[in-house]
């Protein structure tokens, strides 16, 4: 047997090994999650609609899909509006809220490739200024846990009559005021 034969065994259980050795440490991307409120600006006692979204960027399914919500000091939670997210559509799943300590919390049994799934809920904005509400981490027996996600809801005294676009300028230029006012 000549030696150029004898190393090919040993060549093909090193690419055999390492072949399966990815597949099996490979891990799925966690979830993706996001916030915002709709309007991001109300009057104060004004109502808005928090949404949240939860997206699952990969190939094969995620399972057991949770994440959690409080709201900050100056925004109460009213009651959910809607949302997909612990329905049939993805695979059931349980959802809890608790408008008495303004948190809710949602897991979707499976979430499947390239799904997304939502959760609405109406709140009020009872202090003056802008609030971030960050969610908690989006978690599922695949991944490590994903980032949180926040969103901004502005209250002011009074909505002044600006048009949509205006409007949305505010709240973004109240939205960078506040997330520099956080970091510093």
């Amino acid at each position: 047997m000549n030696q150029r034969a004898s190393y090919f065994p040993i060549v093909m259980a090193v690419l055999i090994s390492t072949f399966f050795a990815a597949e099996t440490f490979a891990q799925a991307s966690a979830a993706v999650i996001t916030k915002s409120f709709s309007p991001p600006v109300v009057a104060l006692n004004g109502s808005s609609i928090g949404t949240i979204t939860v997206t699952n960027p990969n190939a094969t399914p995620l399972t057991n899909v949770q994440f959690s919500d409080t709201m900050p000091a100056g925004i109460d939670l009213i009651t959910q509006t809607g949302g997909t997210c612990s329905t049939l559509a993805t695979g059931g799943g349980m959802f809890s809220i608790n408008p008495g300590t303004d948190t809710f919390s949602s897991t979707s049994s499976v979430l499947a490739a390239g799904q997304s799934c939502t959760i609405t809920v109406s709140v009020v904005g009872t202090t003056l200024g802008p609030h971030i509400n960050t969610t908690s981490q989006v978690t599922s027996n695949e991944a490590a846990p994903g980032t949180a996600a926040s969103g901004t809801l502005t209250v002011l005294s009074d909505v002044p009559a600006l048009s949509e676009w205006g409007l949305m300028a505010l709240a973004a230029a109240l939205a960078v005021t506040a997330a520099i006012k956080m970091r510093a």
